[in-house]
């Protein structure tokens, strides 16, 4: 009888994160990269738009990086370092799953989509079969012989074709178990028995789709802005057009100060985030660790931070980080964040939030205790439901709180969260400065940003979008700035912080994409 097979897929399930980008990482580093960028930009918008396939996306990505890289470093990363830091990120899960099944006598294999001279040296170490994509000796690219794939990616069906070529016939389902973590992986977790879908459990877990609708949403909603803002362009007067090209070239000599403190306000979240998993001994500052913290941001323009829980499961698939403290440092962040809030608005800007109340006259006290009477009235009648709301809240809480370590860690976690929520205060400040005749003051700025800020969360709607920059506009006006002025600042204001990052977060995946989309 012949054994069964184990196929395991290897970037980010027998290790962590991707073996292509560490090789990337390591031949050029992250500056490299970006330098390279440009000449990668229009294949990348051509892979984007489905002008050009994923294997030949990863060719001219890994030719350019290739060539750029002499010959001498090439052999040292891929004979020296690359072996090493693969090492170095394989999950203990996969490997006791692994030894399970050689102890079960099966035929254990890698199947990647990851060129084979990258996994190679894993391969041996770990004594397993390797299927990947075939390609030309890297160290003998040169710019008379460029990289070239010789077989087509090995990802999606193009996997069960390479196990059939190699085992002579497709193994039946109960005869296979697959082992994968993405897209790239389903056709051959279907066609298992046994499926793990980015699990090591002795049970099996089918495939799912994760990405959300409003992930393949947004890409059309930019567009969709965009040619709005470019038909009112065209409609606008002349004097109107002159004004603003006038603001523009104003707001852009100040845009590096701008950009500037976004960036070390989101050091500042970083730093935040390491202090809270430190003290739970998760995790260590490393560039792996901040990019897959800050790809995350791509996911936050979504209802109820429901794109930011995702980041727990994300960062707990990339990093291997475990789900629980990710979850505490989730909630600890959330605590901070609404500490900070309540401090500045308490300490700075009373006299702001008194002016938003209505005066307490007599009327408004009647009213005031009558709506009490009424809510404790239904509270009353619906005691039993109250009670077990309370109940399921408070047992949430008991279970997912900050403790010991991390409960302590909150202090230092709270002082950065007052400092770089400041930093992003002062850019709608500056934005006032540059483009308003009207100022208005440092902790003015302050208060209008985050009670804006509240008011877009409070809305529950993605990324606040709408209610945030209608909120900072009347808040503006009431500051005295025209709302012909305090609408382009409201709305600015958003694009040069959250949607930059956002756009930021998903321009790193989509330059990962040729090589992440397995």
């Amino acid at each position: 009888m012949s054994p069964a097979i184990a196929a395991f897929d290897c970037d980010g399930t027998l290790i962590k994160g991707d073996a292509t980008r560490c090789c990337l990482l390591l031949l050029q580093g992250p500056l490299g990269l970006i330098r390279l960028l440009p000449r990668l930009l229009p294949h990348l918008v051509a892979w984007q738009f489905k002008r050009c396939s994923t294997g030949r996306m990863k060719e001219i990505l890994l030719d350019v990086v290739l060539q750029a890289t002499p010959r001498e470093h090439r052999q040292r990363v891929l004979e020296e370092q690359l072996p090493i830091k693969l090492r170095s990120r394989l999950r203990p899960d996969a490997l006791k799953r692994l030894q399970w099944h050689r102890q079960q006598g099966d035929r254990c294999m890698i199947i990647t989509a990851s060129p084979e001279p990258f996994i190679r040296p894993l391969a041996e170490l770990l004594k397993i079969e390797l299927i990947g994509t075939c390609c030309q000796d890297p160290l003998e690219v040169s710019p008379g012989q460029p990289f070239r794939l010789l077989s087509a990616n090995c990802k999606g069906p193009e996997k069960l074709k390479r196990l059939e070529l190699a085992l002579g016939e497709l193994p039946c389902p109960e005869k296979l178990e697959a082992y994968g973590d993405s897209s790239g992986d389903r056709e051959l977790l279907q066609a298992s028995g046994r499926p793990h879908y980015r699990s090591f459990s002795a049970e099996p877990r089918a495939y799912r789709q994760s990405r959300s609708w409003l992930q393949r949403l947004l890409p059309w909603l930019a567009l969709a802005l965009l040619g709005l803002g470019i038909q009112t362009w065209f409609g606008l007067p002349s004097t109107t057009k002159s004004q603003l090209i006038e603001a523009c070239r104003r707001l852009l000599v100040w845009l590096p100060v701008i950009y500037a403190l976004l960036i070390l306000s989101y050091f500042g979240r970083y730093s935040r985030w390491r202090v809270l998993l430190r003290s739970v001994r998760v995790g260590h500052w490393n560039w792996a660790d901040a990019v897959g913290w800050f790809q995350g941001f791509a996911l936050t323009a979504t209802p109820g931070k429901i794109g930011e829980l995702s980041r727990v499961e994300q960062l707990h698939v990339e990093l291997g980080y475990p789900r629980l403290p990710l979850t505490h440092a989730f909630i600890a962040e959330r605590l901070c964040d609404g500490a900070a809030v309540l401090v500045w608005l308490s300490v700075i800007t009373p006299a702001m939030v008194a002016q938003l109340l209505p005066q307490a006259g007599p009327t408004w006290w009647w009213v005031l205790i009558l709506t009490g009477f009424i809510l404790i009235s239904l509270s009353l009648r619906r005691q039993r439901r109250v009670r077990s709301g309370w109940h399921t809240l408070k047992k949430a809480w008991d279970k997912h709180r900050p403790r010991g370590a991390m409960a302590r860690a909150c202090l230092p976690a709270l002082f950065l969260s007052l400092l770089f929520w400041a930093m992003e205060a002062m850019i709608l400040w500056l934005l006032v400065m540059v483009l308003s005749p009207t100022s208005i003051t440092p902790l003015q700025g302050i208060g209008i940003y985050l009670l804006s800020g509240t008011a877009g969360l409070i809305s529950n709607s993605p990324g606040g979008i709408g209610i945030n920059e209608a909120a900072t506009t009347l808040l503006l006006q009431d500051a005295g700035i025209d709302v012909l002025v305090a609408l382009p600042i409201a709305i600015l204001r958003r694009v040069l912080t959250i949607w930059t990052i956002t756009a930021a977060a998903g321009l790193s995946q989509l330059i990962q994409g040729p090589f992440t989309q397995r």
